[in-house]
């Protein structure tokens, strides 16, 4: 790629394959060094991945309310990590663990400064404007504690403006970002609210409705405006018990990923999540009297996307991710990968669940377990098969 200056310009310029906005006083351009280290230059270019890409159909009964789509944004691009030393063998497993837990979350933590500190100086750049307070609260951010979602959706949200010569986006990104005060980028709770209730999220719901999967209506998300969602936040919270108390293991790894539970009105679709919005899990309402059930279901499910998201923005885990194969939820072939995030979930759900039909039966999980177990059994096979991995990617197969 030609590598230029990051100018200010006053007029639509065309410099070899460099794409500029016309805009007061500014045409963004790419930067062959500044920006070529924020976008392709470790783990993080896993945000980079459009979100519609990597839905999948859950071909159940209307009736029973749980027919939709699922969302499992992964990548396989192989990442230049800064931190490798610090990556342990031991982590590349479906089984979950506290520890590994912890120390994953700690290290995509890590990786996130590192990237945007770069997108930040990427900026500057860009701008020919240095941005001291906002630099030093990057850097300075405590890596122990969670990330709120919306820092993750802003350095994303700027690498993508960058990467798509959108200056105006890049002011609006940092002016936002500026604003939003330091104390309040990390979280200790898990909160629940409905989607559209902050402006970090219009992108990513957008890309979400625009999605268009084969013999599937369009999907819709609707915000749940007035509602009261105490008692929706209160049954969320009991089944995090339920797990917590059947499985402390997997209990500690929601607890270390999941800060933000987004609920949503709509079809076609059940719940997804991003590493762009890392954190952040979105939900259909659960069906009157499933509370419970769903959310011991859709909590394992989605903080399994963000840990094997997480892992694999450390190795790329597999060699062929694009195959086309048989997928162990919806009935069209999917990418390699695909199939490799929906038998890693459906473990974990199988494992969660056992437990729970094992000391509660009376939560009528049964059956949900049984499709789980089939579902699993053909998701096991077509990577057992199919999947060729790295070596981290062979551990990780392994532990199925």
């Amino acid at each position: 790629m030609v590598s230029v200056d990051l100018i200010r310009l006053t007029a639509l310029q065309c410099v070899a394959d460099l794409e500029c906005m016309e805009g007061p006083e500014l045409a963004w351009m790419r930067s062959g060094e500044a920006l070529d280290r924020v976008l392709s230059g470790s783990g993080w270019s896993i945000a980079m991945d459009r979100l519609g890409e990597d839905f999948a159909v859950r071909p159940r009964p209307a009736a029973a309310g749980r027919s939709g789509v699922r969302h499992a944004s992964a990548t396989t691009k192989a990442p230049v990590i800064p931190f490798a030393a610090a990556i342990e063998n031991s982590w590349f497993s479906v089984v979950p663990s506290a520890s590994t837990a912890a120390s994953v979350a700690s290290l995509w933590r890590e990786i996130w400064r590192y990237n945007a500190v770069n997108a930040v100086s990427a900026a500057e750049e860009g701008l020919a404007t240095r941005l001291p307070r906002l630099m030093a609260a990057v850097r300075g951010i405590d890596l122990d504690q969670r990330l709120e979602p919306r820092v993750c959706a802003r350095s994303a949200a700027l690498m993508e403006a960058m990467g798509k010569g959108d200056g105006a986006a890049v002011y609006d990104i940092l002016q936002a970002w500026c604003v939003d005060p330091p104390e309040r980028w990390a979280t200790q709770q898990i909160l629940t609210e409905s989607i559209a209730h902050h402006g970090w999220e219009q992108e990513l719901l957008a890309e979400v409705r625009g999605t268009r999967v084969k013999n599937v209506k369009p999907l819709s998300l609707f915000p749940l405006l007035e509602a009261d969602l105490t008692p929706l936040h209160d049954a969320a919270m009991q089944a995090l018990a339920l797990i917590g108390t059947v499985d402390p293991e997997m209990h500690a790894e929601i607890t270390a990923h999941v800060s933000l539970i987004k609920l949503f009105r709509g079809a076609g679709v059940e719940g997804f999540s991003s590493p762009k919005a890392f954190g952040a899990i979105w939900l259909r309402l659960p069906e009157p009297g499933q509370e419970i059930a769903w959310f011991l279901e859709h909590l394992v499910h989605e903080c399994s996307h963000l840990h094997l998201n997480a892992l694999l923005a450390l190795d790329p885990l597999l060699l062929n991710p694009q195959e086309i194969h048989q997928a162990p939820i919806r009935p069209d072939p999917r990418p390699l990968f695909q199939v490799l995030h929906g038998t890693f979930v459906l473990w974990r759900n199988c494992r969660v669940h056992r437990r729970l039909v094992e000391q509660f039966p009376e939560l009528g999980l049964q059956d949900g377990l049984a499709e789980f177990e089939e579902q699993l059994a053909r998701g096991t096979e077509v990577i057992a098969t199919r999947m060729r991995p790295t070596d981290r990617g062979r551990l990780l197969l392994q532990s199925l």
